[in-house]
């Protein structure tokens, strides 16, 4: 027999259809096919034999939902039962009521209907712990089947029918956003284990490092917009097999910065700078050296404490610079004027 490897996250199930919360979201899109893309958090799904304990991770923890009135077993072997929801939402996980002798290596999956053996699927082992255990619905609809499996010789102990109905899910945001700035994007979607929400090029295939939240843990979620102006697409994308299942394009504007201070100041005073820019996460303002390298600072005041920002000026005199620089961006000064310390 082969093994089974599945990494877990925990999340809920969220309705369908509703993006109120999202005040300038508009040009919503869903999307019902899969694309697929490489997720912040997701497992890469290799082959490996069933053991006692499940090699299971879980990065995000959430309310489990079910989508539909439980129904019964369809075939099992005696004393073995299986009870679960009669249709779930794809990526969606649910819950799956079971009785069985839990022996060592026992686990219960989902399969696609007529399957004969297992070919890594979602999964738990029955030794996992009581009651229900939880399984993730395929992103592809159709008709499915969960198993009870026999650990010592992959006997199917008990089957029954699942049903898993079309993907439904849709992304509210603004329509364009200044580079740099942080935004709200509203979601709707299964809320699966790994679930997230990113912001990308176009052209892009996959995710590649770029800003994302997790579905369990925002709706609305804040992104925050790229430097570089230009076309970009936001993603819905499912943590199972890392899909790409819902999109929508956002437009990113260029930044402005804007920086005002004294022409010269005291060595040891402190001084007033007066700037406008994205002021996104860990945006600062700074006196450094004239001439420094990105990534020097001296005396600094974050952007989130709002204009002016007040800084002390070194006791060394002589020429140095006012920055508007970030700690999210290396080697990257948005902006930067002179200024005289004596």
């Amino acid at each position: 027999m082969v093994n089974r490897w599945y990494r877990w996250g925990a999340a809920g199930l969220t309705a369908a259809g509703l993006l109120s919360g999202c005040g300038s979201s508009s040009g919503v899109t869903s999307e019902s096919s899969a694309a697929t893309s490489t997720s912040a958090a997701a497992a890469t799904t290799t082959t490996a034999t069933p053991t006692t304990e499940a090699a299971a991770t879980t990065p995000a923890a959430a309310a489990t939902t079910t989508v539909a009135a439980a129904t019964t077993t369809t075939t099992a072997a005696a004393g073995v039962t299986l009870d679960a929801p009669a249709e779930v939402a794809a990526g969606a996980k649910f819950d799956v009521k079971w009785t069985g002798p839990a022996d060592e290596g026992d686990y219960i999956t989902i399969v696609a209907a007529g399957a004969s053996a297992w070919t890594n699927e979602p999964y738990f082992y029955t030794s996992s712990g009581p009651s229900p255990g939880a399984l993730v619905a395929p992103i592809e609809d159709g008709a499915y089947a969960i198993w009870y499996v026999s650990g010592a010789d992959d006997t199917i102990m008990a089957r029954r029918a699942i049903q898993v109905t079309p993907f439904e899910g849709a992304l509210g945001g603004p329509e364009e956003v200044t580079a740099g700035t942080s935004f709200d994007v509203a979601w709707v979607g299964p809320n699966g284990p790994g679930d997230y929400v990113t912001i990308v090029a176009p052209d892009a295939t996959q995710w590649t490092g770029e800003p994302y939240f997790y579905t369990a843990d925002a709706n609305p979620g804040s992104l925050v917009a790229p430097l570089d102006a230009g076309e970009y697409v936001l993603w819905y994308v499912t943590g199972s097999d890392s899909a790409t299942m819902a999109s929508r394009p956002i437009k990113v504007t260029p930044y402005t910065v804007n920086l005002a201070a004294p022409g010269s100041v005291k060595r040891g005073t402190q001084f007033e700078v007066h700037w406008t820019g994205p002021n996104g996460p860990s945006d600062y303002i700074t006196i450094v050296p004239a001439g420094s390298a990105p990534g020097t600072y001296l005396s600094y005041a974050y952007t989130n404490a709002g204009s002016p920002a007040s800084l002390t000026a070194p006791d060394t005199a002589g020429n140095y610079e006012i920055w508007y620089a970030s700690d999210r961006v290396q080697n990257v000064v948005f902006a930067k004027i002179p200024i005289v310390v004596t």
